[in-house]
C-alpha cells in the first residue's frame, strides 16, 4: 500500500499521519526521498561549511540574514487555486486543501517558525530539509540542516534536539515520518544548491581580515602605553614612604597612576608631578609610543567593503547600508520594492516546494484533484502603504468618498463613527460656525435656551451709528415698509410702533426663511476673491449678487475667522472658495481678475491680530 494511502478518507477527522514509506521522487525544488539508501541527503560542501562560519562570526552578514528571515516570518501560507489568464492563483478559505494548510506545522506560528528557517537555510547552504514526524495524534514539523540529518543502518536519523551535546546524539525518526528536501537550485546543476553568499565569500573573507586589524590596533592601544625616558640628572622632592626605593621617582609615578585608575574623579588623578632639572636633561624627556595607530582609510576599507558585500546579498542593500538618508516616504518605496524584488521570490520558492513536497501528495490520497491546487503566500502584514489622510481629506471634503473610506485612511476603525446624536451635535457646531443667520437657533437646541437673533448689518447703514449710539438694534437688511422707507425706530422705553403691510400683504415666514437660505447657499457657491496688502488687511470682494448682503455673506464670517493655516504668499489677489465646513480655502493669485463690478468689504482676520474685525 502506498504511503499516501492513509490519508484517505482522514481529512475530516483531522490531519492525516504521515507516511510510513516515502514515496517516488519528485523532479523539482523539492524532493522526497526514495528511500534511506540513495544519494538524496548531500554532505556539506566547503563554500556551505565557510557560509556557515560567516554566519557565526560577521555580525553585519548575520543581521542581514536575520532581516530577511523575519522578513518572510511575516509571510503566512494559504491555499490556493490555479486559475487561468491569471498572474497569481485564488486563495480559498475553506475545503480539504484549505484544512490541510491551516494544520500544517501546527498552525500560525509553527509555520512562521518553518518559513524563518527554511528563508535561512535558503540563504545560506542554500538547501535544507523540511522534516514531519507523527508523534502520537500530533504531527511534528521541523527544518534541518544538511549536517542534522543522516543515514543509519537504513534509517534517517536526526540531531537529538534534546542532546546537551551538539553532534553527538542522534535519534531515528518515528515511524511515520516525511523528508522533503528543499534547496535553491543551482543555474548549471539542477540537483546542486547554490546560494548569494556563495558569491559573496570574496568580499566576507576581506571584511573579516578589515575587522581584525581594527580589533588588534584597539587592543594595541591598551596593552601598552610605551616607554617615558627620563635623563638622571631630573631631580624631584621625594615622599617619606618612597625613600627607601631604588628608583623614588618610579615608585612614586606607579602609585600616583594606579590611584588615579582608581579614583578618576579626585584631584590628583589631573595634578602632575613636578621635576626639577636642567633644560638641557628636561629637554631630553621623551616618550616612547610602541602602539598601532588607527589608520583612517582602515574604515574606509571597511566601509567599501560592506557596501559590495550589500550588493551580494539578496536583500535591499539600505538594510546593511543603514536608513538614515531616506526619508518615509523613502522608506516606504524601498519596502515596496523589497517585497517584489527580494520578499516574494524566495516565497515562491518555498510555496513551490511545499506544494510537491506537502500539499499534493496529501490531495491526491484525500481524493481531490491535487494539479488544481498549490500552495501560496499572503504578504498583506508586511505591505506598507503611503500615508494618504491628506488626500483622502481632499476627497472627503469634495463628497467623493465615504465617511468608512475616510476613517479607514485615517486608521480608525467603524467603531468610531459618531451616533446620530453626536452627529447632530456635530452639524449643529458647523451651522453655528459657517452660517450666521442659523447660529441663534442651533445654539438654541444646543444649550436648551432661547438665543435672541442677532443680525449682521452694514456701517454703511445711516441709521447704524444712531442706533447703536441709543443702544437700540438696526433693523435686519432689505425689511422696509411698502413705501420703501426703512420703518421707524422707537425711543428708548417706548413701545415699538405696529408693522405696517400693503394690501397684498407679507410672505409667510417660512417663505422668507426659505429664500434666505436659498440667497446664502448662492452666495457660498459663487466665485469670491481676495485681495491681501500691507499690515495684515484683507479686502473680501463679493460679486453682484452680494449686493446689500456682503455682512451676511458666508464668506464674510469665513473670513472674519479664518484659521492661522490660511497664509497667503503674499499681497496680491487670489480666487477663494469655502470646503464642505464653510472654512476659507484660497484657490491662488489671480493678478490679471477684474475685479471692478464687484464689492469691497474690510476685514481683518483673527489669524493676523487675534480677534474678530470691528464692522
Amino acid at each position: 500500500m502506498p504511503w499516501y494511502d492513509v490519508f484517505r478518507g482522514r481529512v475530516a477527522q483531522g490531519p492525516a499521519p504521515l507516511p510510513q514509506t516515502p514515496p517516488e521522487a519528485l523532479t523539482a525544488a523539492a524532493a522526497e526521498p526514495p528511500g534511506p539508501e540513495t544519494k538524496f541527503l548531500r554532505q556539506t560542501e566547503k563554500w556551505q561549511a565557510e557560509v556557515w562560519r560567516f554566519h557565526d562570526t560577521l555580525g553585519e552578514f548575520n543581521y542581514g540574514v536575520g532581516w530577511l528571515a523575519n522578513m518572510l516570518s511575516r509571510v503566512r501560507l494559504r491555499a490556493a487555486r490555479l486559475q487561468p489568464d491569471t498572474d497569481e492563483p485564488e486563495i480559498v478559505t475553506s475545503g480539504t486543501a484549505a484544512d490541510l494548510m491551516m494544520l500544517f506545522g501546527g498552525g500560525v506560528a509553527g509555520q512562521s517558525q518553518i518559513m524563518r528557517r527554511l528563508t535561512v537555510q535558503l540563504s545560506l547552504p542554500g538547501e535544507g530539509y523540511l522534516v514531519g514526524e507523527q508523534d502520537g495524534k500530533r504531527e511534528r514539523w521541523q527544518v534541518r540542516s544538511v549536517d542534522e540529518i543522516r543515514v543509519q543502518s537504513g534509517k534517517y536519523q536526526v540531531m537529538d534536539e534534546e542532546s546537551a551535546v551538539t553532534g553527538q546524539d542522534w535519534r531515528d525518526l518515528a515511524p511515520e515520518h516525511h523528508v522533503v528536501r528543499v534547496w535553491r537550485p543551482h543555474d548549471r546543476y539542477f540537483h546542486m544548491a547554490d546560494s548569494p553568499a556563495r558569491s559573496a565569500r570574496e568580499v566576507m573573507r576581506e571584511l573579516e581580515l578589515v575587522n581584525r586589524k581594527i580589533a588588534a590596533e584597539y587592543l594595541s592601544r591598551l596593552a601598552s602605553a610605551g616607554l617615558l625616558l627620563l635623563p638622571d640628572e631630573l631631580s624631584f622632592p621625594v615622599r617619606e614612604e618612597f625613600e627607601e626605593e631604588d628608583n623614588p621617582l618610579m615608585a612614586e609615578w606607579i602609585a600616583i597612576a594606579a590611584a588615579a585608575i582608581e579614583n578618576p574623579g579626585t584631584a590628583s588623578a589631573v595634578v602632575p608631578i613636578p621635576l626639577v632639572g636642567p633644560a638641557e636633561a628636561i629637554e631630553k624627556v621623551k616618550h616612547v609610543d610602541f602602539t598601532l595607530k588607527i589608520d583612517d582609510k582602515v574604515i574606509e576599507r571597511r566601509d567599501s567593503a560592506i557596501k559590495r558585500l550589500a550588493t551580494k546579498l539578496d536583500m535591499p542593500a539600505e538594510i546593511l547600508l543603514g536608513m538614515g538618508d531616506v526619508n518615509h516616504w523613502g522608506a516606504w518605496q524601498l519596502e515596496e520594492s523589497g517585497l517584489k524584488t527580494h520578499i516574494a521570490p524566495i516565497a515562491e520558492l518555498i510555496c513551490d516546494a511545499l506544494t510537491r513536497g506537502y500539499l499534493q501528495p496529501r490531495l491526491e490520497a484525500s481524493g481531490e484533484d491535487p494539479e488544481a491546487w498549490v500552495v501560496w503566500y499572503d504578504m498583506s502584514e508586511l505591505a506598507l502603504s503611503p500615508d494618504r489622510s491628506g488626500n483622502a481629506t481632499l476627497a472627503y471634503d469634495r463628497l467623493e468618498i465615504s465617511g468608512a473610506a475616510y476613517r479607514r485612511e485615517l486608521g480608525f476603525d467603524e467603531d468610531d463613527k459618531p451616533s446620530d446624536e453626536e452627529l447632530k451635535v456635530q452639524a449643529l457646531k458647523v451651522i453655528i460656525k459657517t452660517l450666521p443667520s442659523g447660529a441663534a437657533s442651533a445654539l438654541a437646541q444646543l444649550i436648551g435656551e432661547d438665543v435672541p437673533q442677532i443680525v449682521p448689518v452694514s456701517p454703511q447703514d445711516p441709521g447704524t451709528a444712531e442706533a447703536v449710539q441709543q443702544g437700540d438694534t438696526p433693523p435686519p437688511e432689505g425689511s422696509q415698509s411698502a413705501e420703501g422707507a426703512a420703518p421707524a425706530r422707537s425711543a428708548p422705553g417706548e413701545e415699538p410702533p405696529p408693522a405696517t403691510q400693503d394690501q397684498t400683504g407679507p410672505p409667510e415666514p417660512q417663505r422668507a426663511t426659505a429664500e434666505r437660505a436659498q440667497r446664502l447657499v448662492q452666495q457660498a457657491r459663487t466665485q469670491h476673491m481676495l485681495r491681501v496688502g500691507a499690515a495684515g488687511r484683507w479686502d473680501l470682494l463679493h460679486p453682484a449678487l452680494c449686493g446689500e448682503h456682503e455682512y451676511s455673506c458666508p464668506f464674510t464670517h469665513a473670513v472674519a475667522t479664518a484659521a492661522p493655516s490660511v497664509r497667503p504668499g503674499g499681497s496680491g489677489t487670489y480666487l477663494c472658495h469655502l470646503d464642505a465646513f464653510g472654512r476659507l480655502v484660497l484657490d491662488g493669485r489671480s493678478p490679471y481678475a477684474d475685479t471692478t463690478a464687484m464689492i469691497s468689504t474690510s476685514l481683518v482676520p483673527r489669524a493676523v491680530n487675534g480677534h474678530a474685525p470691528a464692522h
